[in-house]
């Protein structure tokens, strides 16, 4: 038992980025239990002579029956590495057959099930120290219950890792079975102290920031990290808390990180938008698939720095970012679709990189060729594999206006329009896969992102997509006004929301409100709080597991803490009550929110930091309080568009014609006249007509 454990053990340090490729037999002919699936992962592998079950009770029920293992294999559909091991290993009849008679095998889409992702993951990182990711791949009991997980590996090893743990099985059933009570699934608890007085000191702030700040990498952006991830929740955060407390060194780092983004070849020079992550330290070449949650925060970043800065590059790559997005991942009832894939032609990248040649075919001019071979630094050899260059914006622009005899406008407008040409050039090629599920939770970061664009640059057409974008979640997102789905494709939802659904949704509603002041959007964002505090909470403890009392059920329930590539769900719906609190006037609301975010500080923070930023910046919310911005009178539109266009992430705003329903509006009308009444824990100074008056009583 002790070999074949160790057999194991070693064949989980293999994943890593190791390809062993082999000739693969596929029968064209084979269809499982994935063919009557929408999800377009699951799809993907319905031709596979892999047996494959989509995650369900039936699935389970025959590993019971028939005395087996599970195989759960986890990823996503623009995963490069699940595409790699669906190729050598699922797609081989040697493989697939050793499979379908031991096994009963389970595709998992990580996007529409997270809580089977988060369980599993959650097993992986505890026995491989972190080192997980996707495809992700675990041997369970007939329950679901964790053996052992790991997550790509090539055919060999994936095979002799079958037969090993299924000769162990054969051998001694029970001896399997105990393996599970290395992982001990169960339910995520995080046991607190109540404590009558809550105090909230600037002075954790300083201990906390200066702990982050070593992690921080101020030449190039991002963490200090080989592999990079552009981290939009820590942006945001380093930004915020560095503004209020007119830390120089968090601002430059921050502004530091968007202008090496923009410029590296993890954005798209030609069409715009972000890839996940950075495989350099310097942001040049990267993992090419386009996630939404990435591009919907990064949206919002740029939006919130170009309302501080005003700089020109912050506006231009915001304006490139929202348009690739209408043209690409806005779907005709106004949501917004998950993911563009990696590869295309089985290859990854191939879409997006360019060979010397192939610009030069592109762009006939000898002065235009040697401009653009400038100005991204492109080369014979390439910056990539297979003498490719990502394009990257790493030429000296003083430089270039002298060598060209070109002031710099002129430069940006010669390389947009030899842009066009490339975009025209590259038109025959294969595009990527497009995963057009629409999930819930990162529909609503794009929503709140368009939102936060229309904000800082004041194009109603930023406002417009927003509030469609708003309009599709009531329609096809809600049930019964209070519940979500957690996705919707091809004219179906899929299961019941999670808690990042229901957090990114109030947030974005909450947003819509604050442009429009329409106060439909803060009820339909209450209605959702209340919801959750029903259903994903427990007497007792103020904190959120990640799925619901009643839906979605699995072995664990976890309590998502963590701010990683998004902030933590809890954390947003701390942010979401603390809100709501002061715009309902519920001190209920406001009394968790403190709960939460203080013991978080306290109790887990400390010890690492960098993964709590988005619960740093509430914490400031509690340690300095918000202003409560209420404008109210005829000319509220265009007091209210001006305010918005400045930087100010230490506010609520509310207002109307009318002083509608909320009770911060109460008694502040007057009768002809617009007024500015900025207060402070419901204590008001003295109101001002006009943006210029009120700045200052902010700030």
């Amino acid at each position: 038992m002790i070999r074949i454990l160790a057999l194991v053990a070693n064949l989980v340090l293999c994943y890593a980025l190791t390809s062993c490729k082999t000739k693969t037999t596929q029968e064209t002919d084979s269809s499982n239990h994935l063919k009557h699936e929408n999800s377009a992962y699951l799809l993907q592998h319905a031709q596979n002579p892999v047996d494959w079950y989509p995650w369900s009770d039936a699935a389970m029920q025959k590993a019971k029956e028939e005395k087996k293992l599970i195989i759960v294999s986890i990823g996503y559909s623009s995963c490069h590495w699940c595409h790699v091991m669906e190729k050598e290993s699922f797609s081989d009849t040697t493989v697939s057959r050793f499979m379908n008679s031991h096994f009963v095998s389970i595709k998992v889409d990580r996007e529409e099930r997270p809580d089977v992702d988060n369980m599993y993951m959650s097993d992986c990182q505890r026995s491989n120290g972190g080192a997980c990711g996707w495809p992700l791949n675990a041997i369970t009991n007939s329950e679901g219950k964790t053996i052992w997980v790991t997550t790509y590996l090539s055919k060999d090893e994936w095979l002799k890792a079958l037969q090993s743990i299924q000769a162990a099985y054969q051998e001694d059933p029970n001896e399997i079975e105990k393996m599970t009570r290395n992982f001990g699934q169960g339910n995520d608890e995080f046991s607190i102290a109540k404590e009558a007085n809550l105090k909230f000191e600037t002075s954790k702030i300083s201990e906390m920031t200066k702990a982050i700040k070593n992690e921080l990498d101020f030449v190039n952006g991002g963490k200090k990290t080989d592999i990079k991830f552009p981290l939009p929740s820590l942006l945001r955060s380093c930004y915020e808390v560095g503004f209020r407390q007119k830390d120089n060194s968090l601002l430059s780092f921050t502004e530091t990180t968007l202008d090496k983004l923009l410029a590296g070849g993890i954005h798209d020079q030609l069409e715009g938008g972000f890839s996940r992550y950075s495989t350099d330290p310097l942001w040049k070449v990267p993992h090419f698939e386009k996630m939404l949650y990435d591009n919907a925060q990064l949206a919002s970043m740029y939006s919130l720095a170009y309302q501080k800065t005003k700089k020109p590059s912050y506006l231009y790559t915001l304006q490139k970012l929202l348009k690739f997005t209408e043209q690409n991942l806005r779907s005709p009832e106004s949501g917004f679709y998950s993911s563009i894939d990696a590869d295309s032609d089985h290859q990854e990248g191939k879409y997006y990189a360019w060979t010397m040649d192939e610009i030069k075919n592109a762009i006939t001019s000898e002065q235009d060729q040697n401009l653009l071979i400038d100005y991204y630094s492109i080369t014979s050899n390439g910056n990539w594999e297979h003498n490719k260059n990502v394009l990257i914006q790493s030429a000296d622009k003083t430089a270039l206006t002298k060598k060209y005899k070109l002031p710099l406008d002129s430069i940006q407008s010669k390389i947009e329009a030899l842009n066009l040409k490339l975009i025209a050039a590259k038109s025959n090629r294969t595009k990527p896969h497009l995963d057009k599920k629409i999930i819930c939770s990162w529909s609503s970061m794009m929503t709140k992102a368009y939102a936060d664009a229309f904000a800082a640059t004041g194009n109603t057409a930023y406002k417009d997509i927003a509030i469609s974008s708003g309009d599709f979640l009531i329609k096809y997102m809600l049930h019964d006004s209070t519940k979500l789905y957690r996705s919707f494709s091809n004219g179906k939802h899929g299961s019941m929301g999670f808690l990042d659904d229901y957090a990114f949704c109030i947030d974005a509603f909450i947003r819509l409100y604050e442009i429009s002041f329409d106060e439909k959007w803060l009820y339909l964002a209450k209605n959702l709080s209340e919801f959750a505090i029903a259903n994903f909470s427990v007497e007792n403890n103020p904190y959120f597991y990640y799925s619901s009392t009643t839906d979605n059920k699995v072995n664990t329930r976890k309590i998502e803490m963590d701010d990683q590539v998004t902030p933590s769900s809890n954390s947003v719906m701390c942010d979401n009550l603390h809100r709501l609190g002061l715009y309902f006037n519920i001190a209920s609301y406001v009394a968790r929110s403190q709960e939460m975010v203080y013991h978080v500080i306290a109790e887990k923070a400390e010890s690492d930091p960098f993964f709590y930023s988005n619960w740093l910046r509430i914490y400031h919310e509690f340690a300095t309080p918000m202003y409560e911005v209420a404008i109210v009178g005829e000319n509220v539109t265009a007091l209210q568009n001006e305010i918005l266009s400045h930087y100010i992430p230490h506010m609520i705003l509310l207002g109307g014609k009318n002083e509608g329903t909320l009770e911060l509006l109460k008694e502040k009308l007057q009768e002809g006249d617009t007024y500015i009444y900025v207060c402070k824990n419901k204590v008001c100074k003295l109101p001002v007509n006009n943006v210029q008056k009120a700045i200052p009583l902010i700030q």
